[in-house]
Protein backbone atom coordinates (compact mmCIF):
# COMPACT_ATOMS: atom_id res chain seq x y z
CA UNK A 1 0.00 0.00 0.00
CA UNK A 2 1.42 3.50 -0.80
CA UNK A 3 -0.52 5.38 0.70
CA UNK A 4 0.66 7.49 4.27
CA UNK A 5 -2.33 5.93 6.11
CA UNK A 6 -1.54 2.11 4.75
CA UNK A 7 2.20 2.51 5.87
CA UNK A 8 1.40 3.51 9.09
CA UNK A 9 -0.94 0.53 9.11
CA UNK A 10 2.08 -1.82 8.19
CA UNK A 11 4.58 -0.03 10.66
CA UNK A 12 2.45 -0.12 13.32
CA UNK A 13 -0.01 -2.90 13.50
CA UNK A 14 -2.93 -2.99 15.97
CA UNK A 15 -1.75 -4.33 19.39
CA UNK A 16 -5.01 -5.97 20.98
CA UNK A 17 -5.84 -5.55 24.92
CA UNK A 18 -4.67 -8.72 25.53
CA UNK A 19 -1.17 -8.00 23.95
CA UNK A 20 -0.63 -4.85 25.38
CA UNK A 21 -1.34 -5.62 28.97
CA UNK A 22 1.65 -7.27 29.76
CA UNK A 23 3.98 -4.74 28.77
CA UNK A 24 1.39 -2.00 29.92
CA UNK A 25 1.94 -3.70 33.66
CA UNK A 26 5.32 -4.05 33.45
CA UNK A 27 6.17 -0.46 32.35
CA UNK A 28 3.85 1.41 34.64
CA UNK A 29 5.37 -0.37 37.39
CA UNK A 30 8.61 0.91 36.54
CA UNK A 31 7.70 4.24 34.92
CA UNK A 32 5.63 4.77 38.36
CA UNK A 33 8.60 4.78 40.56
CA UNK A 34 10.08 7.89 39.02
CA UNK A 35 7.12 9.67 38.21
CA UNK A 36 6.08 9.51 41.89
CA UNK A 37 9.27 10.66 43.46
CA UNK A 38 8.84 13.51 41.19
CA UNK A 39 5.03 14.39 40.79
CA UNK A 40 3.35 14.22 44.34
CA UNK A 41 -0.17 13.11 42.87
CA UNK A 42 -3.31 13.28 44.84
CA UNK A 43 -6.23 11.49 43.44
CA UNK A 44 -9.89 11.80 43.83
CA UNK A 45 -13.63 9.97 43.04
CA UNK A 46 -11.43 7.01 41.59
CA UNK A 47 -14.70 5.18 42.35
CA UNK A 48 -15.77 6.89 39.63
CA UNK A 49 -13.94 4.92 37.22
CA UNK A 50 -16.17 2.33 35.45
CA UNK A 51 -15.56 -1.26 34.98
CA UNK A 52 -15.67 -2.00 30.90
CA UNK A 53 -14.66 0.59 28.48
CA UNK A 54 -15.04 4.07 28.86
CA UNK A 55 -13.40 8.16 27.35
CA UNK A 56 -11.43 8.69 30.01
CA UNK A 57 -11.21 12.80 29.18
CA UNK A 58 -8.42 14.81 31.60
CA UNK A 59 -8.10 18.52 31.72
CA UNK A 60 -4.42 18.54 29.43
CA UNK A 61 -1.80 21.35 30.23
CA UNK A 62 1.06 19.80 30.28
CA UNK A 63 3.18 17.24 28.52
CA UNK A 64 3.33 14.95 31.97
CA UNK A 65 -0.53 14.65 31.77
CA UNK A 66 -0.52 11.52 29.73
CA UNK A 67 1.05 9.04 31.89
CA UNK A 68 -0.14 11.12 34.79
CA UNK A 69 -3.35 10.00 33.40
CA UNK A 70 -2.59 6.36 32.98
CA UNK A 71 -1.37 6.35 37.04
CA UNK A 72 -4.24 8.03 38.30
CA UNK A 73 -6.51 4.69 36.87
CA UNK A 74 -3.64 2.73 38.38
CA UNK A 75 -2.99 -0.91 37.08
CA UNK A 76 -6.51 -2.38 36.93
CA UNK A 77 -7.61 0.07 33.85
CA UNK A 78 -5.34 -0.65 30.75
CA UNK A 79 -5.58 3.20 29.33
CA UNK A 80 -5.04 3.30 25.36
CA UNK A 81 -4.37 6.76 23.45
CA UNK A 82 -3.79 7.91 19.80
CA UNK A 83 -0.09 9.38 19.90
CA UNK A 84 1.44 11.73 16.66
CA UNK A 85 3.16 9.71 14.14
CA UNK A 86 6.00 11.86 15.03
CA UNK A 87 6.26 10.40 18.98
CA UNK A 88 6.31 6.94 17.76
CA UNK A 89 9.37 7.49 15.78
CA UNK A 90 11.21 8.53 18.62
CA UNK A 91 13.54 6.32 19.75
CA UNK A 92 12.71 3.92 22.69
CA UNK A 93 10.02 6.04 23.90
CA UNK A 94 7.86 5.36 20.75
CA UNK A 95 8.79 1.76 21.36
CA UNK A 96 7.85 1.90 24.73
CA UNK A 97 4.46 3.57 23.97
CA UNK A 98 3.61 1.29 20.86
CA UNK A 99 4.35 -1.27 23.23
CA UNK A 100 2.03 0.09 26.06
CA UNK A 101 -0.95 -0.11 23.39
CA UNK A 102 -0.18 3.64 21.76
CA UNK A 103 -1.51 3.88 18.34
CA UNK A 104 -0.13 6.61 15.41
CA UNK A 105 -2.95 9.17 13.90
CA UNK A 106 -2.22 11.83 11.32
CA UNK A 107 -3.23 14.62 12.93
CA UNK A 108 -3.21 16.96 9.85
CA UNK A 109 -6.35 15.09 8.36
CA UNK A 110 -9.08 12.67 8.61
CA UNK A 111 -7.37 9.41 9.57
CA UNK A 112 -9.46 6.52 9.65
CA UNK A 113 -7.53 3.99 10.35
CA UNK A 114 -6.71 6.03 13.73
CA UNK A 115 -10.42 6.04 14.65
CA UNK A 116 -10.85 2.51 13.78
CA UNK A 117 -7.96 1.48 15.91
CA UNK A 118 -9.42 3.73 18.59
CA UNK A 119 -13.05 2.02 18.58
CA UNK A 120 -11.71 -1.24 18.45
CA UNK A 121 -10.40 -0.78 21.59
CA UNK A 122 -13.48 0.36 23.13
CA UNK A 123 -15.01 -2.79 21.89
CA UNK A 124 -12.28 -4.81 23.57
CA UNK A 125 -13.18 -3.14 26.59
CA UNK A 126 -10.38 -0.52 27.17
CA UNK A 127 -10.52 2.24 28.00
CA UNK A 128 -9.47 5.23 26.11
CA UNK A 129 -7.20 8.74 27.10
CA UNK A 130 -8.32 11.71 24.98
CA UNK A 131 -7.53 14.95 25.55
CA UNK A 132 -11.04 17.03 24.64
CA UNK A 133 -8.75 19.90 24.06
CA UNK A 134 -6.84 18.51 21.57
CA UNK A 135 -3.69 20.12 22.69
CA UNK A 136 -1.88 21.49 25.65
CA UNK A 137 -3.30 24.47 27.09
CA UNK A 138 -0.84 26.53 28.39
CA UNK A 139 -1.29 29.36 31.62
CA UNK A 140 -3.34 32.10 30.35
CA UNK A 141 -4.72 30.49 27.55
CA UNK A 142 -8.60 29.51 26.61
CA UNK A 143 -9.03 26.23 26.36
CA UNK A 144 -11.13 24.99 23.17
CA UNK A 145 -13.90 21.74 23.00
CA UNK A 146 -12.50 19.11 20.17
CA UNK A 147 -15.50 17.30 19.40
CA UNK A 148 -13.27 13.48 18.93
CA UNK A 149 -14.43 12.12 22.30
CA UNK A 150 -17.70 12.86 21.70
CA UNK A 151 -17.79 11.01 18.43
CA UNK A 152 -16.22 7.66 20.01
CA UNK A 153 -18.33 7.92 22.92
CA UNK A 154 -21.68 7.92 20.96
CA UNK A 155 -20.18 5.51 18.21
CA UNK A 156 -19.41 2.79 20.58
CA UNK A 157 -21.66 3.40 23.24
CA UNK A 158 -18.87 3.62 26.27
CA UNK A 159 -19.63 6.67 28.83
CA UNK A 160 -17.64 9.74 29.19
CA UNK A 161 -15.68 10.02 32.16
CA UNK A 162 -14.86 14.05 32.92
CA UNK A 163 -11.29 14.49 34.80
CA UNK A 164 -9.61 17.60 36.52
CA UNK A 165 -5.61 17.45 36.56
CA UNK A 166 -3.71 20.36 37.88
CA UNK A 167 -0.78 21.91 36.37
CA UNK A 168 1.66 19.36 36.83
CA UNK A 169 4.92 20.69 38.56
CA UNK A 170 7.96 18.68 40.00
CA UNK A 171 8.10 18.09 44.03
CA UNK A 172 5.08 20.06 44.11
CA UNK A 173 1.56 18.95 45.16
CA UNK A 174 -1.20 18.05 42.49
CA UNK A 175 -4.60 16.83 42.09
CA UNK A 176 -6.58 14.59 39.80
CA UNK A 177 -10.41 14.34 40.15
CA UNK A 178 -12.68 11.59 38.46
CA UNK A 179 -16.04 13.02 38.13
CA UNK A 180 -18.88 10.81 36.87
CA UNK A 181 -19.32 8.69 34.13
CA UNK A 182 -21.71 9.90 31.92
CA UNK A 183 -23.60 9.12 28.24
CA UNK A 184 -23.33 12.13 25.92
CA UNK A 185 -27.47 12.59 24.83
CA UNK A 186 -28.50 13.42 21.22
CA UNK A 187 -32.10 14.22 19.83
CA UNK A 188 -31.48 11.77 16.60
CA UNK A 189 -29.98 9.04 15.27
CA UNK A 190 -27.04 10.57 14.45
CA UNK A 191 -25.51 13.72 16.10
CA UNK A 192 -25.55 17.14 13.51
CA UNK A 193 -22.19 18.82 14.04
CA UNK A 194 -23.92 21.73 15.54
CA UNK A 195 -24.85 18.76 18.58
CA UNK A 196 -21.58 17.76 18.41
CA UNK A 197 -19.40 21.08 19.56
CA UNK A 198 -22.50 21.78 22.01
CA UNK A 199 -21.87 18.05 23.79
CA UNK A 200 -17.72 18.71 23.32
CA UNK A 201 -18.24 22.63 24.89
CA UNK A 202 -20.54 20.44 27.83
CA UNK A 203 -17.81 18.11 28.27
CA UNK A 204 -15.46 20.53 29.01
CA UNK A 205 -17.38 22.73 31.45
CA UNK A 206 -18.15 19.29 32.75
CA UNK A 207 -14.08 18.65 33.43
CA UNK A 208 -13.23 22.51 34.89
CA UNK A 209 -16.30 22.47 37.21
CA UNK A 210 -14.35 19.18 39.02
CA UNK A 211 -11.79 22.62 40.22
CA UNK A 212 -14.13 22.91 42.87
CA UNK A 213 -13.23 19.19 44.13
CA UNK A 214 -9.22 19.88 44.30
Amino acid sequence: MSTETGEKKQKYPYRTAKQCRPWYILIYSVIWLFYRAIFWLRIKGRENIPDGPAVICPRHCTAADPPIACFGLTKKHSARMMAKQELLEVPVIGQALYLLGAFPVNRGANDMAAIKSALRCLKEGSKLLMFPEGTRVREGETPEAKTGAIMFALRSGAPIVPVYLTRAKPFRPMTMVFGEPYHPQIAGRRATPEEYQRLADELLQKIYALEDRV
